[in-house]
């Protein structure tokens, strides 16, 4: 029954991320109502199958509640900012994330590994719903030196036309750094209440990205807050910070592989 959900969620994820890269094709472009109505179908489905598969044990259920988020995030976004040219990456990046969560295998957890089994599911979501406001800062921040390289060349083309203003992909980009904070900061406290008070199996290896991903972030909002950095400066900041998150992962995954856990 996990499967079938999840199925729906990425044919409907894929049909966004098409409607969002039509007008860059230089196709007619749907209407916004029905944009944002096949996002949230496809949410709706995705919800269905990630609430199977609490307390996400493994890398695949994570990354299935990680590309959850991901479209999430887009839709508030589009509410919040109509900045619609964010899908460009998060469809193809949630759709090839629950693509891979199925390749790896999605199943269903039969009971919560200890008494602690809530807390632990609270940790994974607020930690992933963190990465996830980072990887929208960093979205922002591609969109923004895109569209203003399209500004510095005079090109004004598709980027321009149907990107948001520099402006709104800065806010957009403070806002998701400045909210994403608090919430990894919640996450890897989380995190060590789980692993000491709680007395439940955290690895080392988690509380290392969690607490580098935390310093990242916290250098990434300190500059934009204290320093007041903005514009370039504050994008190129993201994009390392998250580059840093993702390199320090793909590190650790490959000393400690495995598939059965959160990281």
């Amino acid at each position: 029954m996990v499967l079938v959900p999840h199925l729906i969620a990425l044919g409907l994820y894929a049909l966004a991320t098409a409607l969002v890269v039509a007008p860059f094709a230089g196709l007619r472009p749907a209407s916004r109502a029905v944009t944002l109505g096949v996002a949230l179908a496809g949410i709706g489905a995705h919800l269905v199958g990630v609430a199977q598969l609490a307390p996400f044990r493994g890398v695949a259920p994570t990354l299935s509640l990680l590309a959850l988020f991901l479209v999430l995030l887009q839709v508030v976004n589009e509410a919040a900012f109509r900045a619609s040219a964010v899908g460009l990456f998060t469809g193809p990046l949630a759709t090839g994330l629950i693509g891979l969560a199925l390749l790896i295998g999605l199943a269903p957890e039969v009971a919560f590994p200890s008494a602690r089994g809530p807390w632990s599911v609270l940790h994974i979501t607020v930690s992933v719903l963190g990465l996830a406001m980072l990887a929208l800062a960093f979205i922002a921040a591609a969109l923004y030196l895109l569209q203003f390289r399209e500004l510095k060349t005079k090109r004004f083309g598709q980027v321009f036309r149907l990107f948001p203003p520099l402006e709104r992909l800065d806010q957009l980009n403070h806002l998701s750094l400045v909210l994403g904070f608090p919430t990894v900061t919640l996450g890897v406290l989380l995190g060590f209440g789980v692993r000491y008070a709680g007395g439940a199996s955290v690895d080392a290896a988690q509380v290392v990205w969690g607490m580098l991903t935390w310093l990242v972030l916290g250098w990434a909002v300190g500059v934009r807050v204290v320093r007041h950095w903005a514009g370039r400066r504050a994008a190129f900041a993201s994009i390392a910070s998250f580059a840093a998150v993702l390199l320090v992962y793909l590190a650790l995954k490959l000393t400690a592989p495995g598939t059965q856990r959160f990281l």
